[in-house]
């Protein structure tokens, strides 16, 4: 049967879609919502009839079904949509009830406005085929559909009432191609009915019709609020076509100095109210989509972001602060709003204070400290309080360093001195504390570092029976690696990524890889990069002459990297090796003063050896070189880290550590007495 035909008859059979009572006592079927006539609990769902109709109605007095057919019950028990699930339900209890339904025609849904059949929302003719599935689907185009509601809007004293309240004037809206459409249902609702083949359309309502290019508009219900149910206040604001960005056309396209930046299509019509220009992203998540037009069409304006005020606002003016600082663009930030949630609340609730606002945006001191206080300061000291959680996993350091801010951080030491194996520790130690950490590895691969891993793990678990990173590359992978393995993919591996270097791996793939990396993710990863000197430049600085330029110009830049995503950044640097012999310094430094400036922390490892004879007198070259080997030599070699600069905290301290190279294992001074269990070790391995 025809489909309409199979709807009627589906409603028909409603008892045989629900059981009923098993004892007799509902005089209907058991409600799926609350239970009622099941057994002496109430008298369930029966049919009644209103003004000619019929309809089914739940009978106990908390249930919310009341009114409507059971395909409506079925939809609220299966929590489907109704402005867009009918169909499917339709689908669904036919094959239950064994109603077989004909197959759809080609014939389409005209669209009608005032009466007229206008072209339909998809750009074809409203008696359009369907197409076949291989053929491209033609961008939409409105352009018709959208002169056609300019007109409705100028016969409509309902709409005109509508933007009169919501603060907007009929030039204002003329102006951006504002319309009414008075029985809208979209397009996209019309065409998957279409395509299943159902009769089935919600209700149309009165919207107005906020063009954003050819392709996309928003429709506003306009009924108020309190006429409204929960399904149909959920459904209030629309969008129909492919995403755009309210008003860009225009304010991209003018000579205007300020452009301010907006959610909602009404906060940015709000300041055109108050005579300056101004753009709607629509939704927070359209903040990339202008992001990459900016970058394609750069503007001299400075943008105004003035987002709404709350935590979807806040997080997107964030986004786009980074990425305007990234292209180059400048911007402010601009309190309008004087405690309101947006603009247009701003606006409605006192017109000449809001104007004034909008005035001011501009010509006042946009980097007051007192403007500071008011909107920034109090989410810059939440950023800088987590610090205080991530941690590197040394007490000793995490007490004087007080954890990871923000910021790059610099380690730099010679050969041997195990600055890889330290990062990779803390990574490792970073991960299982559940923090997300990428590492960059430009140097060792990924079957390296892992394996070092894995031998610290069996060492601390005991130094007896530990196996080192490379028999475990050789294939030595007793039962100890093999619960090594365990551990390491439960607490470390499932937040570790390490990235293998190759001719890719330039300041521009890290930036790149990062970015993506939050946007799948949506978390901020603590990055390390080993190593500075060997970071291949981005393409703009590959003519620069020297290996010192390139070197300070990837400071520079992962310096703004660090700034631009709010990234706590590790990077290793490598020693002059004229300075070997000699405590670690600023001047021991390789390829680069610009670390000194660029960086946020540095932290430097050298021998404990350092601070002793023969190192505090001059020459004695020899003596010293023997100094270094046999300290190299021991097992464990005893290091130190000295903190050369730090911007968060104490500017100078120094933190002691047992390296045990064989395990690749850094273990604070004075904690537990592993050279003791690894000379037992020994001794019974003899």
């Amino acid at each position: 049967m025809d489909r309409r035909t199979a709807t009627e008859e589906i409603k028909a059979r409603w008892q045989d879609v629900y059981p009923a009572d098993g004892n007799g006592r509902g005089k209907g079927i058991i409600c799926p919502l609350c239970g009622s006539g099941s057994g002496k609990h109430g008298t369930g769902i029966t049919e009644y009839k209103k003004s000619g109709n019929h309809f089914l109605k739940c009978w106990n007095g908390g249930c919310s079904f009341e009114g409507g057919s059971v395909i409506d019950l079925y939809m609220l028990d299966r929590h489907m949509n109704p402005e867009t699930d009918f169909g499917r339900a339709v689908d669904e209890l036919a094959a239950r009830l064994g109603i077989a339904i004909d197959p759809p025609t080609s014939e389409r849904p005209t669209v009608t406005v005032k009466g007229e059949s206008v072209p339909s929302l998809n750009g074809t003719s409203t008696n359009a085929t369907k197409p076949a599935d291989n053929a491209p689907q033609q961008p939409a185009d409105f352009t018709a559909y959208y002169e056609q509601c300019g007109r409705n809007l100028a016969e409509s004293t309902e709409a005109q009432a509508y933007l009169q309240r919501r603060g907007i004037s009929l030039e204002i809206a003329e102006q951006y191609s504002i319309g009414f459409d008075p029985a809208w249902i979209s397009p996209e609702v019309r065409r998957k009915q279409q395509e299943k083949g159902s009769d089935w359309l919600p209700d149309p309502k009165p919207v107005l019709i906020l063009p954003s290019t050819r392709g996309h508009y928003v429709a506003r219900d306009i009924r108020p609020a309190a006429q409204l149910d929960e399904q149909q206040r959920k459904h209030q604001k629309m969008n129909e076509g492919t995403p755009g960005i309210f008003g860009s056309d225009i304010a991209f396209s003018s000579d205007a100095e300020n452009i301010f930046i907006t959610e909602g299509a009404f906060d940015a019509l709000s300041i055109l109210e108050a005579g300056e220009t101004a753009i709607a992203l629509n939704s927070t998540s359209n903040a990339d989509k202008l992001l990459e037009q900016l970058e394609q069409h750069p503007t001299k304006a400075t943008l105004i972001l003035c987002l709404d005020n709350d935590d979807s606002g806040r997080k997107t003016t964030e986004k786009l602060k980074a990425g305007l600082t990234r292209l180059n663009i400048s911007w402010i930030t601009a309190d309008i709003c004087g405690g309101h949630k947006d603009p247009n609340e701003a606006l409605t609730a006192d017109r000449a204070t809001f104007i004034q606002a909008v005035k001011r945006a501009f010509t006042s001191r946009p980097d007051n400290t007192s403007l500071y206080i008011s909107t920034l300061m109090d989410g810059e000291l939440v950023k800088f309080k987590k610090a205080q959680e991530r941690l590197t996993g040394f007490a000793n350091l995490d007490e004087k360093a007080g954890g990871l801010n923000a910021g790059l951080y610099i380690l730099a030491a010679i050969s041997s001195l195990g600055k890889t194996t330290l990062a990779l520790q803390t990574a490792d130690q970073l991960a299982a504390a559940g923090h997300e950490v990428i590492f960059f590895s430009l140097e060792q691969s990924r079957l390296e570092l892992v394996t070092k891993s894995l031998a610290r793990l069996t060492a601390q678990a005991d130094m007896k029976t530990a196996v080192s990173s490379l028999s475990i590359r050789r294939g030595d992978i007793p039962s100890q690696v093999v619960k090594a393995v365990g551990r390491y993919k439960e607490q470390i591996g499932e937040r570790l990524s390490i990235v293998e270097g190759n001719f890719n791996c330039d300041l521009g793939f890290i930036a790149d890889y990062i970015r993506r990396y939050r946007e799948r993710t949506g978390i901020t990863p603590i990055c390390f990069i080993d190593y500075l000197q060997i970071i291949q430049p981005a393409a703009e600085g590959k003519s620069h002459s020297s290996k010192r330029e390139e070197v300070d110009l990837a400071v520079t830049e992962l310096k703004r990297l660090s700034r631009e995503l709010d990234l706590t950044l590790i990077v290793i640097s490598a020693v002059n090796r004229n300075n070997y012999l000699t405590p670690i310094a600023f001047e021991s430094l390789k390829e680069s003063g610009g670390i000194e400036y660029g960086s946020d922390v540095v932290w430097g490892l050298q021998l404990e050896c350092l601070d002793n004879s023969p190192f505090d007198k001059e020459g004695c070259i020899a003596d010293k070189r023997e100094a270094v080997n046999r300290a190299k030599a021991e097992n464990p070699r005893r290091i130190k880290l000295v903190c050369l600069k730090n911007r968060y905290g104490i500017s100078s301290f120094d933190c002691s550590f047992d390296y045990y190279p064989q395990f690749d294992l850094f273990v604070p001074s004075q904690t537990t007495d592993y050279a003791a269990l690894l000379k037992n070790s020994q001794r019974k391995k003899r």
